[in-house]
């Protein structure tokens, strides 16, 4: 397996490959400062510099070494959120600090898959299985019970939020057909 982490300039329509690795990474998310780059790899999380020579860092994440490629950083950059079966065996929601640290349950149900997180930091938005199927759900950023917010739908997936918070898209599938 090789992967290049590279970044496509919209403007010049330019592409700069930063990393080359012999390893399967994933998931490129940009640190608020756009000086790093949150990326998985083998089921644990790395920053990327960009400001000098790009190295892997791993960030420690204490017991979560089975980090899927649902992670994202909090709007203010103090705080990382994974999906990690490393406990339940099934995917769960975490939080911990962006530069690393004991990790936070945040759900409560398995599987739950992160995927957005609100402009104000207050909410997290995610997929999570319960009976049939997955919809989409809510919880506080600092954990609590969760909200669905779908139902007659066959599946749900990649929840995420308007840049005013205002509203949450997602593709769900009804009648076979899946749609935004």
């Amino acid at each position: 397996m090789r992967s290049e982490l590279a970044i496509y300039d919209l403007a010049s329509g330019q592409v700069e490959t930063v990393l080359r690795t012999d390893r399967l990474i994933e998931a490129p998310n940009w640190t608020p400062d756009r000086r790093a780059l949150i990326v998985n790899g083998d089921g644990r999380l790395y920053r990327v510099m960009l400001d000098g020579p790009p190295e892997f860092a791993e960030i420690d994440t204490g017991f979560a070494v089975r980090i899927n490629n649902d992670h994202g950083i909090s709007p203010d950059g103090r705080t990382l959120v994974i999906s990690d079966s490393t406990e339940e065996g099934q995917s769960c929601i975490y939080t911990l600090p962006a530069q690393g640290g004991t990790p936070k349950r945040m759900t409560a149900h398995v599987p739950s898959y992160w995927h957005g997180w609100s402009p104000d930091g207050a909410t997290l938005a995610y997929v999570g299985k319960r009976d049939a199927g997955f919809d989409i759900y809510t919880c506080p950023a600092e954990g609590g019970a969760e909200n669905c917010l779908t139902a007659g739908f066959e599946h749900c997936d990649g929840p995420d939020y308007t840049p005013d918070g205002g509203w949450i898209w997602f593709n769900g599938q009804r009648d076979g057909r899946m749609q935004l």
